[in-house]
């Protein structure tokens, strides 16, 4: 499947200091150059961005440098975004794109549920790996392992960005492809 601007959702889940905390600062720091560098392609390009945050009562808010991209930040308690009322409300007003690009915390336990469910529900969800992360880096690999098993896409930050332009004379790529390089 080819990933297109004109069918992406971007969903940045539960970007929240308690949970990056967790890793450690060679895995933090890539994370989240990896997630800003899509959020800020994806708002140039107009795309629909959200962002979600797990129990912020206990987990803090989702971090301002992620929320300055989205359109909404919405709170959830279920792990897999799709299952939260609200989010799901937000996804099926724009169901005219079928495409739903992934990243966030955690890898292996609320990305992976919610592009399990996405798929359920005919969704076209994309794990990006690289722009995704789990507290425990051995839970990775078995989480993407499984995505894949069930037929979901699993792509990496450039590549999603290079696919949403398609070609080096679209209008924004002077002006975003510095970052990628």
């Amino acid at each position: 499947m080819r990933i297109e601007a004109a069918q992406s959702i971007v969903i940045a889940i539960d970007l929240q200091d308690r949970l990056l905390g967790t890793l450690a600062p060679a895995r933090r720091a890539p994370l989240l150059d990896n997630v800003s560098r899509l959020l800020k392609s994806a708002t140039a390009l107009g795309l629909p961005v959200l962002a979600t945050a797990q129990y912020p009562q206990g987990l803090g808010p989702a971090r301002e440098d992620i929320c300055v991209h989205a359109a909404e930040v919405l709170e959830k308690t279920a792990f897999s975004c799709w299952r939260g009322e609200k989010i799901r409300q937000w996804l099926t007003a724009r169901d005219d794109r079928r495409q739903v690009i992934l990243t966030g915390m955690e890898l292996h336990i609320c990305v992976l549920q919610t592009a399990l469910d996405l798929q359920a529900a005919g969704w076209q969800p994309v794990v990006v790996a690289d722009a995704c992360a789990s507290r425990d880096a051995g839970h990775q690999q078995p989480a993407l392992e499984r995505l894949r098993q069930a037929g979901v896409t699993v792509a990496v930050a450039e590549s999603v960005f290079y696919e949403w332009l398609g070609d080096a004379i679209h209008p924004a790529f002077r002006g975003l492809a510095a970052a990628w390089r």
